[in-house]
């Protein structure tokens, strides 16, 4: 006969099932919470992680790293027996590991990046997603850190691999933090390489050309990082001003110069997203902007605590103009019809007119905004060399050198974006091309410009040899090479900036409207549609 329980008490398997019950509902809150957590934060997130982790290429990438990791823990351990007791083989053992997981890092990841925008551009869904509250940008960081996501879902699964790497001796704990570091902060640049490529070209034929472009920059990153990383391994990759100094400028590059780069190609990426009517521009050149301080001041800590801080200062000089050059190939390609929503959030007053009209949109606005940069990063090079010579670090001959191969390099870049403005200005006279355009259309003055000066005097020359001449001024490459070489070529410098500062005279004195554009009136209806979607933001918040 059964035992009559008290009131309030039950049997221990009831106790059971009701623990289970509650610890399955405790789960249920808590997942509840994440999933809103999660739509809040980005729902792109959410959506992005859970196709990625369900896909094909996730499971294959993540079973083929899981025995690779295997395969090599059993093969390099048997194959270092029976030294590995009494030797360090953590160099080994470290450099296989490194290459296991860096495949799927720098090129798995990116690709699967890639891929995913384009689908979204090419599946229609991407107009989807632009009538929700959804700005472009959320949308390229949900792209992003579904990927950083699979990047540490990689990192956790190699990490006992590594830690038993490390305890075979032989490499020391900051090589391995820099090392799993320097990866992971490469990964997620080559991503935003990935994602920035993919809205560049709408036809068949150029998205087949971007994943090409795409593929040999994956690889080329995969390439110079595992060469740095054998060296870094194996001890021969030492910083010139030795270990203190290389951690100091390294942590100085990932910690403030990449992210400010990433951040310059998602912005533009965003901005390839962003309809024609938003004002594109303005992050853009702050993007630029935030840049160059980080830049500069990297390369002012690299010149003064490294022995060849000229290098390192004309390096990242002409660097960051190149960058600029490219990031600026598309403020000059812009409409020069601003929206009216665009010109109701131009600056105002007097002394904002003067200090902001610089970046509000408009082709002109955007020239002016990029070579006066270019000149001033120039400006900041050339101080530096002063400094370096009359500090006694470099000859009279060297700073002649260097002062030329700034100032023509400067000067073939304004020259480029010049160009590039007037051939974009001819093709809106009758067409109507995205911005995207101007990068084809830097690239073919950059052609055309060293070609065809060679080409035509090699032609009179009836295809024979000659020297170097002023007929070849525009030919860029020739020219740098020959200041490089030790050639003096102070006229055609010259020549060069006296060309480029009357075109840009000319193009401000044509385009008083563009170059000083003024705000309009906001009208009162639209006022009034603003105020509602503040409120309404509000009670959902």
């Amino acid at each position: 006969m059964a035992a009559i329980l008290p009131p309030g008490n039950s049997t221990p398997q009831e106790a059971a099932n009701d623990s289970v019950i509650g610890a399955r509902r405790s789960m249920e809150r808590v997942d509840a919470w994440c999933e809103e957590w999660g739509d809040w934060c980005n729902p792109i997130l959410v959506k992005e992680t859970r196709q990625a982790l369900k896909s094909r290429q996730f499971v294959i990438t993540f079973s083929l790293l899981l025995f690779a990791a295997l395969s090599w823990t059993i093969i390099g351990t048997f194959s270092l027996m029976p030294a590995i007791y009494d030797t360090p083989s953590a160099p080994t053992m470290m450099l296989g590991y490194y290459f296991v997981l860096a495949l799927p890092m720098l090129l798995v990841v990116p690709l699967a990046a890639y891929r995913s925008l384009e689908g979204e551009i090419d599946d229609g869904t991407l107009e989807l997603l632009s009538i929700t509250t959804l700005s472009p940008r959320q949308i390229v960081l949900g792209k992003l850190a579904s990927a950083m996501l699979q990047m540490l879902l990689y990192f956790v699964v190699l990490f006992p691999c590594v830690s038993y790497a490390y305890t075979l001796r032989g490499i020391d704990f900051p090589t391995t933090v820099m090392l799993l570091g320097m990866l992971f902060f490469m990964g997620i640049m080559m991503t935003i390489v990935a994602l920035f490529f993919a809205p560049l070209s709408r036809s068949r034929t150029g998205r087949v050309v971007m994943l090409l472009v795409v593929i040999m920059l994956l690889v080329g990153a995969e390439w110079l990082l595992g060469m740095a990383a054998y060296g870094m391994i194996t001890n021969e990759f030492i910083w010139w001003a030795g270990w203190e100094n290389g951690l100091l400028i390294l942590g100085g590059l990932f910690g403030f110069v990449v992210p400010a780069v990433g951040n310059l190609l998602l912005t533009l990426t965003a901005a390839q997203l962003t309809p024609v009517i938003e004002n594109r521009s303005t992050k853009i050149r702050i993007a630029l902007l935030v840049v160059n301080a980080t830049v500069i001041l990297w390369v002012t800590l690299g010149s003064s605590q490294s022995l060849e801080g000229t290098e390192v200062l004309l390096l990242g000089g002409t660097c960051l103009m190149l960058l600029w050059v490219l990031a600026s190939a598309m403020l000059v390609s812009e409409s020069a019809v601003l929206t009216p929503k665009v010109q109701r959030d131009l600056p105002q007053s007097f002394l904002a007119r003067a200090t902001f009209t610089w970046l509000a949109p408009g082709p002109v606005t955007g020239l002016v905004f990029s070579m006066l940069n270019v000149w001033l990063l120039a400006g900041l090079v050339v101080g530096g060399t002063i400094f370096h010579t009359v500090d006694g670090a470099l000859r009279m001959s060297e700073h002649r050198i260097l002062l030329q191969f700034i100032l023509a390099a400067a000067s073939y870049l304004t020259s480029g974006l010049l160009l590039v403005y007037g051939l974009m200005r001819l093709l809106r006279r009758k067409n109507n091309p995205r911005v995207e355009v101007g990068f084809a259309a830097l690239v073919v003055v950059a052609l055309f410009a060293a070609l065809g000066p060679y080409g035509t005097e090699l032609y009179f020359n009836d295809f024979l040899d000659f020297p170097y001449s002023g007929w070849q001024a525009a030919n860029w490459i020739w020219t740098l090479y020959s200041i490089a070489d030790g050639v003096d070529c102070y006229g055609v410098i010259k020549a060069m900036g006296i060309v480029n500062a009357f075109g840009l005279l000319a193009i401000m004195f044509l385009n008083p409207a563009l170059v000083r554009p003024r705000r309009t009136a906001t009208p009162e209806r639209v006022r009034e549609e603003q105020e509602k979607m503040k409120l309404e933001k509000r009670r959902r918040g």
